[in-house]
């Protein structure tokens, strides 16, 4: 079963919290009720004594009123004329602007200098796809020498076994020299390609690396173009700041028109009292 659909009272207040303040706010209006009671005279004499008694009194809450509301007014007068000087408002903006023109001075800087290590980064990519490409036609060269040098033994070989019949004896020595040079112009060719991958493999690995610094310098280039979006931002937000400013003050000039406008009728009630003192002086006791 919902709460809403329970019997009984409905409660007034939400919580325990509310229903405290509303018995403290209704302690307060009674007590307030009875000092209004005891302070109501109930004959003319009374009433004499008490206007006497609550004209001084009401002199003194009237020139502290009066004094806290001139303070008001000059601290909004002095507000509103700063901000209303063209010359400071003028020096404000020359300010910000000119922070923003360093801002931007710098930006266009750095980002001109980002400009420049991509343009060296990519003049070193380039250096390192030509080196690659160099490379890649030096294995070419030793894999073409290396063929020749086959065909070179094939053929030595071939004559080798053409002579064989003739002088296998005397020939032995030669074909035996002849095998061992081979294998070692062979083991020279072999090291040498060996030699040339490896240098292809560090060109390569030279150019994956251009390849991530000129993704880095892009990146950086992007955090700059962001950071001058931001300070543009942070421009507009001075702009829409002082456009606050402005209607703030139209505000505190509504509001220093309206003290002097109860200041006026302060001192029309404090004339009002005057006279009716003045009156009611001849009914006092002797």
């Amino acid at each position: 079963m919902t709460e809403g659909s329970r019997g009984g009272r409905r409660r007034e207040y939400a919580s325990d919290a509310d229903r405290v303040r509303a018995w403290r706010q209704r302690q307060k209006e009674a007590a307030r009720a009875e000092r209004i009671e005891a302070a109501t005279p109930t004959d003319p004499a009374a009433a004499v004594t008490t206007l006497a008694e609550a004209v001084p009194l009401l002199r003194q809450e009237t020139q502290a009123a009066l004094a806290r509301l001139s303070e008001v007014a000059a601290s909004i007068t002095a507000a509103t004329a700063l901000l209303a000087d063209p010359a400071a408002l003028e020096a404000h903006l020359r300010r910000v602007q000119a922070d923003a023109d360093k801002v931007r001075a710098d930006a266009g800087a750095e980002i001109a200098g980002l400009r420049e290590q991509l343009d060296a980064a990519l003049d070193e990519r380039a250096d390192a796809d030509a080196a690659a490409a160099a490379a890649l036609a030096q294995a070419d060269d030793a894999t073409a020498q290396l063929a020749a040098a086959r065909r070179e033994q094939r053929d030595e070989l071939d004559r080798l076994h053409a002579d064989h019949a003739a002088a296998l004896n005397a020939w032995t020595t030669r074909f035996e020299d002849s095998e061992a040079a081979h294998r070692r112009r062979t083991a020279d060719l072999e090291a040498l390609l060996e030699q040339q991958r490896d240098q292809l493999a560090r060109l390569r690995a030279d150019a994956d690396q251009a390849a991530a610094t000129v993704g880095r310098l892009e990146a950086d280039l992007a955090a700059a173009r962001a950071a001058t979006a931001a300070e543009r931002d942070r421009t507009e937000a001075v702009r829409a700041d002082l456009a606050g400013a402005r209607a703030e003050t139209a505000a505190a000039r509504a509001q220093v028109d309206a003290a002097r406008e109860r200041a006026d009728e302060l001192r029309t009630e404090l004339r009002e009292l005057r006279a009716f003192a003045t009156a009611s002086d001849p009914i006092e006791p002797r």
